[in-house]
């Protein structure tokens, strides 16, 4: 990745995920949604900050 370039925090990651999750279950006759690639990986990221927090925790705790 370029130096010039920034990673998204943990919280604009998190609160892009709610943004899409939340115009997607808007629709509640929908028994099913679909989330594309982007989305997909909104999620993966809001998952490895979690797993990433709890592991920084956990080890300040040992």
């Amino acid at each position: 990745m370029e130096q010039d370039q920034k990673m998204p925090s943990a919280l604009a990651v998190a609160r892009a995920l709610s943004s899409v999750l939340t115009a997607k279950l808007a629709n509640l006759a929908a028994e099913r949604i679909e989330l594309s690639r982007d989305e997909a990986a909104l999620c993966l990221g809001v998952v490895d900050g979690i797993v990433e927090n709890l592991e920084s925790k956990a080890e300040i705790m040992i």
